[in-house]
């Protein structure tokens, strides 16, 4: 296999027992290839892979050498803790459970107790503390002029009730009972460990991954970390190495769509090294045919969605069933107040459309906000326009039209992609740049994530395309 000279220098370069090595590779820049070479040329010694998700493990096992296991953070935690509670897991909890488990007045209440659990349980701090109470809540009860509930005994009560394997009132969270497998201060017996999409690794996986006393390989774009919401913190930025490497050059895309990611790095994240773009046919201009349309919410997906499903077959990444449109109409029966027709236990416990509403401003609760907001546009056209558009949606191999997230999509490329007009504004009204204090830095990222998606041809549009005009002509 042909490897770039930035390739080779990472292949050829040895690590002795403790030392870290950072490998910035910026999109699509072969990092899989890099760390198969890697592990291929030392057969002698025993690798851990780390990957952020399931997929990505299990194609990296169909890739690298015998020499190299490869796990998911949780697939590390779950044979020792994670399966003496396999009866009781849950993949998420609402503020209703929690209300009730907690005997709380308010879904405030409830939703404070369980953000201060949840930000427990990605720190890599042993005890539960003040410091894990979401700086919202100091808020949310200064501006109410309320008394702020006892958070962390709440939390604390929480995290007893979850990690009681005889008491179904709370389920365990795949993210409890990796708290619990780091806590125990695992050993892990290897010679090295590859920690892939470093950026996006929060602290507790940080912790017992990092202080392992073998070599580290710590490889990631901190561009597409967008994860923060989850507790990830741009783990490569934090760990002090004896050598960075890059990667740089691209092998998705060409350097037109290269160009538009350099202008962004440069202006909002003043990057100075530059995405090089290896493939030569590649363009910013209107897309054809087959495409896939990357918006930034999942309201700007139904509203594609919407525009598009009469003249189109339509097919979403990962499945519809990952945007949720039954919880948007859920959300139109609580607005209308048809509560008897809402299937969500979570939705129906709200008492009315406003009360929803003004709980998710409150907490900040990004997704009810986004549901609300197509409420807001369709009103009662929103039960037959997710009925016809479930019924014109086909399996993505067999769409015209895909429709995805920034954050789906993250991993994947796909041939041509037009980029949807919810991203970040980064002009003003006037047509000058937005000041840097206005922005918000994850925005970009997610922005970048969109744009490097693309291989062959690339359509920005709204605000977007004005920026890039304007800069381009500057």
């Amino acid at each position: 296999m042909n490897l770039t000279k930035e390739q080779e220098k990472i292949v050829c370069h040895d690590l002795d027992q403790g030392q870290k090595l950072k490998v910035i590779a910026f999109a699509g820049s072969g990092k899989t290839t890099t760390l198969y070479e890697y592990t291929k040329i030392r057969p002698h010694l025993r690798f851990l892979y780390v990957s952020f998700n399931k997929s990505t493990q299990l194609e990296a096992e169909k890739k690298f050498p015998g020499n190299v296991t490869c796990k998911t953070s949780h697939s590390l935690a779950y044979k020792d803790f994670g399966v003496k509670y396999r009866k009781k897991l849950v993949p998420g909890l609402k503020s209703n459970i929690v209300l009730d488990a907690l005997d709380l007045d308010t879904f405030e209440d409830a939703q404070f107790s369980l953000d201060t659990l949840l930000n427990y349980l990605v720190s890599s701090d042993d005890l539960l503390s003040k410091k894990h109470i979401p700086t919202i809540a100091w808020q949310f009860y200064k501006t109410k002029k309320k008394t702020m509930v006892d958070l962390v005994q709440l939390a604390t009560t929480l995290w007893k009730l979850m990690t009681d394997i005889n008491d179904d009132t709370i389920g365990m969270l795949h993210d409890g009972y990796l708290k619990l497998y780091q806590l125990s201060r695992p050993k892990l017996e290897f010679d090295c460990i590859l920690l892939d999409e470093a950026q996006d690794t929060n602290p507790v996986v940080s912790d017992f991954l990092l202080s392992q006393p073998c070599a580290h390989i710590l490889v990631g774009d901190p561009y597409q970390q967008i994860y923060a919401w989850r507790g990830a913190k741009d783990t490569m930025d934090k760990i002090p190495t004896a050598k960075v490497m890059y990667l740089t050059h691209s092998f998705r895309f060409g350097n037109n769509i290269a160009t538009i990611a350099n202008l962004v790095l440069r202006i909002f994240k003043n990057e100075t090294k530059s995405l090089i773009g290896v493939k030569e046919r590649d363009a910013v201009e209107e897309v054809t045919g087959h495409y896939t349309v990357i918006c930034r919410t999942n309201a700007g997906v139904f509203k594609e969605a919407a525009r598009r499903y009469k003249n189109r077959d339509i097919g979403f990444v990962g499945g519809i069933e990952g945007y949720r449109f039954n919880d948007i109409v859920d959300t139109y029966y609580l607005f209308s107040k048809k509560k008897s027709n809402i299937k969500n236990p979570y939705i129906k416990s709200f008492d009315s459309y406003k009360d929803m509403k003004d709980f998710a401003k409150a907490v900040e609760d990004m997704e009810i906000l986004s549901r609300c907001s197509i409420v807001d546009i369709y009103m009662d056209k929103i039960p037959g326009l997710v009925r016809d558009i479930t019924n014109k949606t086909v399996a993505p191999d067999e769409a015209e039209i895909i429709l995805s997230t920034a954050h789906k999509s993250k991993g994947l490329e796909f041939d041509q992609v037009c980029l949807a007009d919810d991203y970040q504004n980064l002009l003003e009204n006037d047509g000058s740049l937005v000041n840097q204090t206005k922005i918000n830095h994850e925005e970009i990222n997610i922005l970048y994530v969109a744009i490097t998606r693309a291989r062959q041809r690339l359509e920005i549009t709204g605000d977007f395309k004005k920026f890039v005009h304007k800069e381009t002509l500057t």
